[in-house]
Parts: structure tokens; C-alpha cells; sequence
């Protein structure tokens, strides 16, 4: 099921993509049930007035495909994301799928390399399907590696599936996916999710990004495989998406696991008591234990 569209969506849309940091942060602290007016109050709403019909148009083109637009104020909204402690809450995310599937708990969070090794990719199809088969549904990054092993295992055992994706709803990389996963979307046993707008491109930064919706959206998370928290590539310092994953599921209070393998990033989360040895019981932190959360 896809949400409607509705007039108020492309005000939504001004609001996360173009209007000012000063007009977003009297947004948060007001929280108007009136967003329309809320804009044309503003002192760059003649700038934002002039893009109304462009993204009108880009809306309605999501739309078409199937998407929808999820705010703030709708039902449809994750509350787990809504709520997530330290996270700002998208004000709009983007849906391509049966948006119900946001309120069917429980979910488990799967984050790892895409460059995984066969042991690793083995690990996640055996847990995908054991999860799966006591009723979990799993959320990932959709991209290559640990994310494809997690996803076509959930769909291949009955379960559904999240794909958080680093780009916008209508660009030639998501069309791609949704093209080689159109089954799967049509039987609503599989949700894509962006906070970017509907023609953002891929970027690495934004990869990151939503790393905080993935682990926002997990009742718990699992990491397969990680690489060490930096490394160097081509002479520039390089960030783990997993290992932040973990990381920011952790200062959101969720329990974080990890498998016992030899990867450096595994090993490392496990070590500084970050993620719990998947199969051991999960340790809630407590204030004073290291300076990770200080």
C-alpha cells in the first residue's frame, strides 16, 4: 500500500530540501500542524514559492512509480525512528512498497561489508533465515555484499524486508533495484526508504547518513562483518559504515551484537565492549564504563 498524495506534500518537500537551517530549526521548536502556512511566513518563501511547481512535478512522477511521501505528522511514520534517542528524525522520508510493513515489529538490523567474505555472507544467509523463521523481518542498507545476502534470504524464507538506500527513490540505481525486485514489491514483502530527495544521486557520505535510519529502525542490530574503524585508501582516511552503524545503534541504547570473526572491525566492536558476542547475552552500558559514549 502507498500513501495518497496529498497538496501538503510538496510543502513537506521545501521544507527538507530548500528551506533555510534558521527556518528548520523554527520548525523543531514550534512543530506547526500547518506547514503551508508555516512557509509562506518565512522570509525566503519567494524563493521557495518559485520551486513549488518543479517539485510538484517530481512528486508526481514518485507517485506514478508508486512512492509515497512519509512526514512527521503521519501515522505511517517509524515511531522507533521518531523517538530514537540522539537522532534527529528525517522530516519527510520517501517509500517505494507497502509503507504497513513500517508497524509490523519485529525487526532485527543487519550492517557488514560489501566486500564480505564467503564465511561472512554464509553467516548472514544462516541468521537471516533463522531469524526469519521465528518472525522477524530485517532491515539493511541494500547494497552488495552482507545487505544482498540478509535480503534475498529474508524474501526467499516467506520474511520482508527494509532497504534504507543512499540515494533518491528516482535515480537510474534504485530503478535498477526495484526492476530486479519487482516481485518481491509487488507481493509488499519489500520496502525501499530514502530521507534524499527523490533525484539525489548516490554519494558515499550519504551511505553514511543513513546509518542512523538503519539502526533506528532495528529492534536490535547484528553486525556480520566490519572493517577496521579507519583505514587508508588511495592516500585518504576511509570510515567503516558498519563499524559507525554499530556505533550509532549503541547511543541510541540499542543492543548491538557481533559475530566472532576474525575481521578487524568485529574484533575491535567486541573488545571496547561496544557489540556483545552474537549468542551471548546483551549488556546494557552503563554510565562510566570507557569514554566511547562521553
Amino acid at each position: 500500500m502507498k500513501l495518497e498524495p496529498r497538496d501538503d506534500w510538496v510543502y513537506w518537500v521545501l521544507l527538507a530540501h530548500y528551506a533555510t537551517t534558521e527556518t528548520r530549526r523554527q520548525f523543531w521548536a514550534e512543530r506547526p500542524d500547518d506547514v503551508p502556512a508555516f512557509l509562506r511566513a518565512q522570509p525566503e518563501w519567494t524563493e521557495l514559492e518559485a520551486k513549488l511547481v518543479q517539485e510538484a512535478i517530481i512528486l508526481s512522477a514518485l507517485s506514478e512509480q508508486g512512492g509515497s511521501l512519509i512526514t512527521l505528522a503521519d501515522a505511517e511514520y517509524p515511531e522507533s525512528l521518531r523517538c530514537a534517542e540522539g537522532v534527529r528524525a528525517p522530516i519527510a522520508l520517501y517509500a517505494l512498497g507497502d509503507v504497513r510493513m513500517l508497524a509490523e515489529r519485529p525487526f532485527v538490523a543487519f550492517t557488514g561489508a560489501r566486500n564480505a567474505s564467503e564465511r561472512a555472507i554464509q553467516e548472514a544467509q544462516r541468521l537471516a533465515a533463522e531469524l526469519v523463521s521465528e518472525g522477524y523481518h530485517t532491515v539493511t542498507g541494500f547494497a552488495k555484499g552482507v545487505d544482498e545476502a540478509v535480503a534475498q534470504t529474508t524474501l526467499e524464507h516467506g520474511g520482508k524486508t527494509v532497504g534504507i538506500l543512499a540515494q533518491g527513490l528516482l535515480h537510474r540505481f534504485t530503478q535498477q533495484a526495484a526492476r530486479a525486485s519487482m516481485h518481491a514489491l509487488n507481493e509488499n514483502r519489500l520496502l525501499f526508504l530514502s530521507e534524499l530527495h527523490p533525484n539525489a544521486p548516490w554519494s558515499g557520505s550519504f551511505a553514511m547518513m543513513r546509518n542512523r535510519l538503519i539502526a533506528a529502525l532495528g529492534d536490535f542490530l547484528i553486525v556480520v562483518e566490519a572493517g577496521p574503524e579507519l583505514s587508508e585508501r588511495n592516500g585518504k582516511t576511509v570510515r567503516s559504515g558498519s563499524f559507525e552503524c554499530a556505533k550509532i545503534a549503541r547511543k541510541m541504547g540499542r543492543p548491538v551484537y557481533a559475530l566472532d570473526l576474525p575481521a578487524a572491525g568485529n574484533q575491535h566492536l567486541l573488545k571496547q565492549g561496544i557489540a556483545t558476542r552474537w549468542g551471548e547475552p546483551f549488556t546494557p552500558h552503563l554510565p562510566g564504563q570507557g569514554d566511547l559514549f562521553q
